[in-house]
């Protein structure tokens, strides 16, 4: 996402369904097939829930779940679009900025750039603190 424009952005992920399908794609469709019944399937997107379900068997996959999306009721979009400011800006991205920029109260933008910090750090495996550091 680093050279990506927001125009770009935004044409790739358009709405929160968009999202989710990037996130299923991204974490569980290599070959199309079903974890449960093993046959190559067809994916049908669940309106009621953040979920797929198998197009032979019905079973469900959660794409959402084991990530920072998993509880929270934050539109998949703004998730999205609060990464893609955190790897796009150079100095970082406040909490009272991502406020500003997606419209959600405070304790959610904070709650949004905690995770997505922490998710970061475990990514890069910086474990601030893990190691010697000196200070004058």
């Amino acid at each position: 996402m680093k050279n990506t424009t927001i125009h770009q952005f935004f044409k790739k992920f358009p709405n929160d369904d968009a999202c989710l399908t990037h996130l299923f794609k991204t974490r569980f469709v290599k070959n199309h097939e079903c974890l449960k019944c093993k046959r190559e399937t067809t994916w049908h997107l669940l309106k009621s829930e953040r979920a797929f379900s198998c197009g032979n068997c019905g079973n469900h996959i959660h794409p959402c779940v084991g990530t920072i999306f998993e509880a929270s009721s934050t539109s998949l979009q703004l998730w999205f679009y609060a990464i893609y400011l955190f790897t796009t800006t150079r100095s970082g991205v406040s909490a009272k900025e991502l406020q500003r920029q997606l419209g959600v109260t405070y304790k959610t933008a904070w709650r949004m750039s905690h995770q997505i910090r922490k998710h970061i750090s475990q990514v890069d495996g910086d474990d601030k603190l893990g190691r010697i550091i000196e200070v004058d």
